[in-house]
């Protein structure tokens, strides 16, 4: 293609025209240099040694797992949890069957956790369901210490524990481990939604922590001293009750670190038709968060120095990778049609970020060759998002909570690696204790306790 001269340089309705996409252009490549910094940030990241466990006792964990209608799954989940790598007398397995219809409890109890029934048909949802249990767990379990978060359709590695334990015992008071996809070699749309997952779960909350943000909270494999959830009650029962909680303390001064060693995994739907609700509510937690927090959360870090603050505030502005490369497919194809060296030069620079950002970011992790093959049907989830979008725009948004149809785990499925390896560290102590076949005991209304196998005593 050949250019006599640049079309920026006339005057008119063209100049103007090549300002606008030039100014355009200019927003996408901050945004390209965001992410671009954090996979930087990741980088340098690696070779930095993990927080030391103190010499003091472990501290006193209730694993929390909200289910709803779990019977294909909840056997795998505690059988995962019952290998944990953890004093077994400082934990104790909670699993919270939300309005469940289902044999969630049965299953649960029979397999040796505690289990909290709650029966709330008109106020239902994951985030009601988390504060209803620690009001509980605080009026009931007195000497816990720390809780944490792991969703019924999740597998954890053995040092899920000792890794929360050891940033909780260095001063943290939240902490979010790696969270992945168990089956993304499965098929070519969970492949994809592995590399998303990679991206956003790994990579990005990396960075952050290595830049002395917040990380963020993804909804499973979270952590909380009590003291923090004591101080910042839960409160989040929106959609994207994780986000809305994470904003929420960053609000009130907190942050969330990151523990890259541990991991929990759960299997995504298999096509992207399967996962579209899923997607739909994620994206309208995002959609929400704007209006509500950003500005809110601006002016006050602004106002207080403070970068964590804003730099949440700003972070629900970012766009996905799929509606961001097809806002930059658009601006190089109208950089062509203006023959503008200087917005299509733009235009070429953010391609190559974006594509950097994303091969690097799977090189990173030692991402399966899947990962890389699945981009190639990154057109169609472009497509998806768009309509995706639409419906959000329309208004015609998920109202309320709907379970995504996806593969059940195996009965025993086997912890994931952490998808970094190299920075997993034998924690002190790092013996797998033996299990304990638990004691049956009697719960008031809505408990119930199992006698089943590998169960913990009560950490109270």
């Amino acid at each position: 293609m050949t250019y006599v001269r640049d079309q920026h340089t006339k005057r008119g309705p063209a100049a103007g025209a090549t300002v606008t996409l030039v100014s355009a252009q200019a927003l996408l490549g901050v945004r390209n240099a965001y992410l671009l910094v954090l996979l930087g940030a990741a980088v340098s990241e690696r070779g930095r040694p993990r927080p030391a466990t103190s010499g003091s006792d472990p501290l006193r964990f209730l694993v929390v797992i909200p289910a709803h209608d779990e019977e294909g799954g909840i056997e795998a989940t505690l059988a995962s949890l019952q290998r944990l790598n953890y004093p077994q007398d400082r934990l104790e397995l909670i699993v919270v069957a939300d309005n469940c219809q289902d044999a969630t409890a049965a299953l649960a109890t029979s397999m040796g956790a505690t289990v909290w029934e709650r029966d709330d048909r008109s106020h239902p949802g994951k985030g009601r369901a988390l504060a209803w249990a620690f009001e509980r767990a605080w009026r009931e379990r007195p000497l816990a210490q720390a809780v944490a978060l792991v969703d019924a359709d999740c597998s954890a590695t053995p040092n899920l524990l000792l890794a929360m334990g050891e940033r909780l015992r260095s001063g943290a008071d939240a902490v979010q481990v790696d969270n992945a996809i168990a089956n993304g070699e499965e098929s070519t749309a969970s492949a994809l939604r592995y590399a998303a997952f990679v991206l956003i779960n790994t990579i990005r909350p990396l960075g952050k922590t290595r830049l002395g943000l917040s990380c963020g909270l993804s909804g499973t494999g979270m952590g909380f001293s009590r003291a923090l959830l004591e101080r910042q009650p839960w409160k989040a029962v929106s959609l994207a009750e994780d986000r809305e909680y994470h904003l929420r303390l960053v609000a009130a001064g907190e942050r969330v670190v990151f523990a890259s060693e541990a991991a929990v995994s759960s299997p995504v739907a298999t096509s992207l038709e399967r996962a579209s609700e899923q997607q739909l509510r994620w994206e309208a937690g995002s959609f929400a968060a704007v209006p509500e927090w950003t500005a809110k959360l601006v002016k006050k870090g602004l106002r207080e120095r403070d970068p964590n603050r804003v730099h949440a505030g700003l972070e629900p502005l970012v766009p996905p990778q799929a509606l961001l490369a097809l806002v930059q497919l658009g601006l190089f194809t109208a950089a062509i049609a203006l023959r503008s060296r200087l917005a299509l030069g733009v235009a070429a620079a953010n391609l190559v970020g974006q594509a950097s950002f994303v091969l690097g970011g799977l090189a990173l992790v030692n991402a399966p060759r899947a990962a890389y093959r699945a981009l190639a049907l990154a057109p169609v989830l472009i497509v998806c998002k768009v309509g995706l979008y639409a419906r959000l725009m329309a208004g015609r948004g998920p109202r309320r909570w709907v379970r995504t149809e996806r593969p059940l785990p195996a009965t025993e499925q086997v912890p994931p690696e952490p998808a970094w390896p190299h920075l997993a560290r034998r924690s002190p102590g790092g013996s797998r204790p033996g299990r304990h076949r638990p004691r049956s005991t009697a719960g008031d209304s809505g408990t119930r306790r199992g006698a089943g196998r590998g169960s913990p005593p009560r950490a109270s």
